[in-house]
């Protein structure tokens, strides 16, 4: 029989729609009811965090988005169930806590409905850190309803936290260490997307790195192939016909304290006196956009535009109609060890990359596909300086690009990399027979799927 899965994410977004932190879950999700699981998924949508103005209007990928659509919605096997949250509208401490802790508590009784209310019986519960809170969710649905327990972390939650400055209370830090520290020995399985995180977990928790499996983010390479029902254009408009000289920079993603656009806002205004054919583009949003443009209008950068969010079936298009693509962090420590969505959607569009980040993965991965170039984090100077190098040395950029998208596809192609997450998840799960006519006698009362029976087994 195959098994039932119970995803907690707070994350989940289709290829439709905005939000990269829910891409992950999405394609997980839907990967593992493809192999023949029951999946249910608890989640809030797209993402917490206000995410600006919607993008401009672009008649792209139409058709792929309505094959998307049908391929979720119509599966059996995948059960969505979004509650609602309110978006991340600033940055402090207690309206991060209330949202988190408010999802947090209907995610909890939404799992304890689908346990008790609906009886069902979960041979696995998965859940997705951060916010932390959702690993613990996750935890005490499986104790209640003895399934494996799997921890996924995407975030070293309390040193992230800390090092941004949300949490300096010394008790609260030391309390939320103690929760990702019985998370990590209490976790079946613990799943991260940076190899610098198992160092980091078996500090924490010793006995830990056996469990640790490192299956990254990756891309989504079927959006980067020829543009067959492509129309309409981003940014090779108007523009860039009366101006053939045009260099266009591009960053997508978050707008936050770690993401530190500050940096690239100075580095704007140098170029805007240095190098005027340069333009920059922001695409995405969170708590810091209204800030962000705001100061774009007090500085006068009329070299940078905005381009709100931008749904992922749409952002492969805009990516490589630009001439860079940036990454940019704050210089802690931290960052150094993160390896973000938008790094694998960079390197799938064939573009250079440009990363202002501390020494460590993003680095690491520049390094050896020899896809860009890394610059000391929160110098404008030096970011403007390495983007002009890079509208002086457009062939050299090409180059960069191509051996950045060989090295994703060798690499980082997310057909591959789910495979390494289906084999958490064994196909045929022995159940006792008595169990079993129980399971399916509920399932027909309450109009739930049962355990369907695999020829052979």
């Amino acid at each position: 029989f195959m098994s039932d899965i119970l995803y907690i994410a707070q994350f989940f977004s289709t290829e439709s729609e905005p939000g990269g932190q829910g891409q992950r879950h999405y394609k997980h999700a839907r990967s593992l009811a493809e192999d023949g699981h029951h999946v249910t998924v608890i989640t809030s949508g797209s993402t917490t965090m206000a995410m600006g103005e919607p993008s401009e209007p672009a008649d792209v990928e139409t058709a792929h988005n309505k094959a998307d659509r049908e391929a979720l919605w119509h599966n059996p096997r995948l059960e969505i169930i979004k509650l609602p949250s309110a978006p991340m509208a600033n940055r402090s401490v207690l309206s991060r806590a209330v949202r988190y802790f408010s999802f947090s508590a209907r995610a909890l009784w939404t799992g304890l409905t689908l346990i008790y209310g609906q009886r069902r019986d979960y041979n696995f519960v998965l859940g997705s850190s951060p916010p932390l809170l959702m690993g613990l969710v996750a935890w005490v649905l499986a104790f209640l309803c003895k399934a494996e327990f799997i921890l996924e972390v995407r975030d070293l939650w309390s040193q992230t936290m800390a090092a941004n400055g949300f949490i300096k209370n010394p008790v609260a830090l030391w309390l939320n260490k103690a929760v990702e520290s019985f998370l990590y020995a209490q976790s079946k399985q613990i799943i991260v997307v940076s190899k610098a995180f198992e160092d980091e977990i078996e500090k924490q928790v010793s006995g830990s790195l056996p469990k640790c499996v490192f299956i990254p983010n990756g891309a989504d390479l079927e959006y980067y192939e020829p543009p067959k029902l492509w129309r309409g254009s981003f940014l090779h408009g108007a523009d860039r016909a009366a101006n053939p000289e045009l260099f266009n920079v591009i960053f997508a993603g978050v707008f936050s304290d770690y993401t530190n656009l500050e940096t690239l806002l100075d580095a704007a205004a140098i170029l805007k006196e240095q190098a005027p054919h340069v333009r920059i583009h922001l695409a995405g949003g969170g708590y810091q956009f209204t800030r962000i443009r705001e100061l774009v209008q007090e500085k006068t950068l009329h070299n940078i535009k905005f381009w709100g969010t931008i749904p992922k079936s749409r952002i492969s298009k805009f990516l490589m109609e630009g001439d860079l693509s940036i990454i940019n962090y704050r210089n802690l420590e931290i960052f150094g060890q993160v390896l973000p969505n938008k790094l694998f959607d960079y390197l799938a569009a064939g573009k250079p990359i440009l990363a202002a980040t501390p020494s460590g993965e993003v680095s690491r991965i520049l390094t050896e596909s020899g896809a860009g170039k890394c610059v000391i984090p929160e110098d404008p100077q030096a970011l403007a300086n390495s983007i002009v190098w890079f509208s002086q040395n457009r062939q050299a950029g090409l180059e960069m690009g191509k051996a950045g998208h060989a090295y994703v596809r060798r690499n980082f192609n997310r057909e591959v990399l789910v495979q390494q997450l289906l084999e958490l998840f064994p196909r045929v799960i022995p159940i006792d027979p008595a169990k079993r006519v129980e399971h399916e006698a509920v399932g027909q009362s309450h109009n739930i799927l049962p355990f369907p029976k695999q020829q052979g087994k």
